[in-house]
């Protein structure tokens, strides 16, 4: 068991250190530096939270929340931080995707899960 420990710290150091880590740290970092576009992000989040449990309870979406949503997203677009950030994001995500696809495929058989691929 502890040489699966090993290899999982291993394998968690590589993806901490290959190029998507690194990207994402570096533009999280940068985004950070931003404090009103933090808060922007922020805003989005809470905007597209209470729009879901709207639709979730099948309550009417009022234009104003459709408008201010619509608002903070073109602000985030706009800033080429965010952009930078969010492609980041998506390499790193695509790069555990792959990681992950990887693993439940050797361990497929162990959890009697390989008949539902």
């Amino acid at each position: 068991m502890d040489d699966i420990v090993e290899l999982a710290d291993r394998l968690g150091k590589a993806i901490a250190e290959s190029e998507q880590g690194r990207n994402l740290r570096k533009a999280r970092d940068a985004l950070s530096q931003h404090k009103d576009l933090e808060q922007t992000l922020r805003d989005y989040q809470q905007q597209m939270n209470k729009i879901a449990k709207l639709q979730e309870v099948n309550s009417p979406i009022e234009v104003e929340d459709k408008h201010k949503l619509q608002q903070l997203q073109d602000k985030l677009l706009a800033s080429e931080i965010f952009k930078e950030f969010t492609a980041a994001q998506v390499e790193y995500v695509d790069l555990m995707r792959k990681v992950n696809g990887t693993l439940n495929k050797h361990l497929a058989d162990t959890e009697g899960t390989a008949d539902r691929e």
